[in-house]
């Protein structure tokens, strides 16, 4: 199972610590109700809490959290679904809510005061997050089945939000640098976004509503903006920026259609 694996590791992580047995006021709660559930705690440093609820049959969390002050909240409702999480670091806060069958979630956080929300609604969906850094924040709703989303931050005040609503769409952000925010939405079924920033004060939203849509933005640099807008079936898009203060709109209604922005020097 990937959450045992997980475990094993981070469990020697935590071990590998000299003063591990020297710490104080952590927390643990789990509740479990139904068959062949199981629940995998691990902390190591001051005042941390955790809690996990499980409600359903063959569901498996695997739990770490090492530093101080750390919180995390698990909920898994339904069927042989699965979460890992890891958290290390000082008041980093993890959120995560799955309701359906066989949905998945790996969540990791390395830093201070880092936070991370997932909510799932169907079933089938996968989600895989990292933040390392200070103050970033994530937000991940995805409603239906056989979605996906992922999202590595790395740096400092950096935020992130995917929502998805349909089946079968998968979102992507990366964000490295400081200040920079990425909004994916998508309605509809079949839809792909993502989204790549590097530098400070980039901005990135993605739009899509229909089907098997496809949009694509690449930011490096400073001050820059993305906006894509698709509302229909089989569009297509793509943005990429380099340099400072570049704006780049994009608005497409219908069907099949095609757009390519490129700005900066490379």
């Amino acid at each position: 199972m990937k959450s045992a694996k997980i475990l094993s590791s981070a469990i020697l992580l935590v071990l590998s610590s000299s003063n591990v047995f020297a710490d104080a006021n952590n927390d643990v709660l789990i509740n479990q109700d139904g068959d062949a559930n199981a629940a995998f705690a691990v902390q190591a440093g001051d005042n941390n809490f955790g809690e996990i609820n499980q409600d359903g049959h063959n569901n498996s969390v695997a739990s770490v959290q090492a530093g101080e002050s750390n919180n995390t909240l698990i909920n898994q409702t339904g069927d042989g679904n699965t979460a890992g999480t890891e958290q290390l670091g000082t008041e980093n806060r993890l959120n995560l809510d799955q309701v359906g069958n066989g949905n998945e979630a790996f969540m990791a956080q390395a830093g201070e005061n880092n936070t991370a929300n997932v909510n799932q609604n169907g079933d089938d969906n996968s989600v895989s997050t990292l933040q390392v850094g200070e103050d970033n924040n994530l937000n991940i709703n995805q409603q239906g089945s056989g979605n996906f989303a992922g999202t590595a931050q790395e740096g400092a005040n950096n935020n992130s939000d995917i929502q998805q609503n349909g089946d079968g769409n998968a979102a992507f952000a990366a964000q490295i640098g400081e200040n920079n925010v990425s909004n994916i939405n998508q309605d509809g079924d079949g839809n792909m976004a993502y989204g790549i920033q590097e530098g400070e004060n980039n901005l990135s939203n993605l739009d899509q509503t229909g089907d098997n849509n496809y949009a694509f933005a690449a930011q490096h640099g400073m001050d820059n903006l993305s906006q894509v807008n698709q509302q229909g079936d089989g569009n297509m898009s793509g943005v990429v920026q380099f340099g400072e203060e570049h704006t780049a709109t994009v608005n497409q209604t219908g069907d099949g259609n095609m757009s390519s922005v490129i700005q900066g020097s490379f």
